[in-house]
């Protein structure tokens, strides 16, 4: 089969390996659409210790059946899917307390984790364990199935802001950082009830994006942030904000606008390490609140999606062939392109 093979930083080839097949409870699913995570970016730059070559990328997709490993049951050939890809182990004492998306024992299809490396679906098959997969209703498409994974990171968020501020429905949002996280951040918030969402973006085609799915307002960070949002919230400030950058500008800015006993979601990782406003979070008595990958939530966005209630698709910017990846990853690498999802396909 053909994939798209990283090698090291700046070095990715579309090229022949060897199909894999499918083992004991495995299923070989084509892929049919793969998205491009920033995460992914970040490995292509040689940033990322999670993408370690050689290794094929790729954790957000959809596809078909094309064999099933021994005693599988209940699913076949030609079936449209998606698949949930945190491999976590069950057993250990995380998992045990439902936080199997921290699992030290976890494989994600597509990364390089403590337990070892997973090749991923930048290639024209990959194998998965038939337990993680989610059949697709007819009316979910291959390309918004491939979303569904970083919908469930911003529904995760969005879960934790609910329970930890009294509720999301009638609060005031800020959303820093209109990329997928920060867009699908502004359709969970939307979704559970939030009066006013302000986007925060240096992109105007983010910015128009992030009122296209269901911010109430767009603010450019090329201008005086603080000021703007404390004008549209009345000096008041947000209930909550949701950090989808990751950057100590945009967290520092956070604290400076949520009002006094304020929630801020930490989501975004841009930065390893950053300088925040620490003593100035305090005496406002603000909740930070990291929130990380997924654990129910990709099976709930499938039905979100499925259920009509997100489109998701509407951020999709460009959709290309799988052989197209080298050049795309070295654009988008560039820093200089307006792309704000990428899929690649094996049509």
């Amino acid at each position: 089969m053909k994939a798209l093979v990283y090698h090291g930083p700046r070095d990715l080839r579309y090229v022949e390996v060897e199909t894999p097949k499918p083992k004991k409870g495995e299923v070989l699913v084509k892929v049919m659409a793969v998205s491009i995570c920033g995460s992914d970016l970040s490995g292509f730059k040689g940033g990322n210790p999670m993408r370690v070559a050689p290794l094929i990328m790729g954790h957000e997709f959809s596809g078909v059946i094309a064999a099933l490993g021994e005693g599988v049951t209940g699913m076949s050939p030609g079936d449209r899917v998606g698949v949930v890809t945190n491999l976590y182990c069950g057993k250990c004492q995380d998992c045990k307390d439902g936080l199997q998306n921290v699992c030290d024992y976890r494989y994600i299809i597509g990364t390089t984790m403590k337990a070892g490396g997973y090749n991923g679906a930048m290639a024209e098959y990959v194998v998965a364990p038939a337990e993680k997969i989610m059949p697709l209703p007819a009316n979910v498409s291959f390309n918004g199935c491939a979303l569904i994974e970083p919908l469930s990171i911003s529904l995760r968020a969005t879960k934790h802001a609910d329970k930890l501020s009294g509720g999301v429905a009638g609060k005031t949002v800020a959303v820093f950082g209109a990329g997928p996280i920060g867009l699908m951040g502004i359709m969970c918030m939307k979704a559970f009830g939030a009066r006013k969402i302000i986007a925060v973006d240096i992109l105007q085609k983010r910015l128009d994006m992030a009122l296209a799915s269901g911010a109430t307002d767009a603010v450019n960070s090329k201008g005086e942030v603080v000021r703007e949002i404390r004008g549209l919230t009345g000096g008041l400030g947000v209930d909550i904000v949701f950090d989808a950058a990751g950057v100590a500008a945009t967290v520092n800015a956070g604290i400076e606008i949520a009002r006094n006993g304020g929630t801020i979601l930490l989501v975004g990782m841009a930065q390893a390490t950053m300088e925040i406003e620490y003593k100035h979070a305090v005496i406002k008595e603000l909740k930070l609140l990291c929130s990380y990958m997924y654990t129910s939530e990709m099976r709930e966005g499938l039905d979100l999606i499925a259920g009509g209630k997100m489109d998701v698709e509407k951020m999709i910017t460009s959709v290309l062939p799988m052989s197209e990846g080298p050049r795309i990853f070295e654009e988008l690498a560039s820093g200089k392109s307006e792309e704000i999802k990428v899929i690649l396909t094996n049509a």
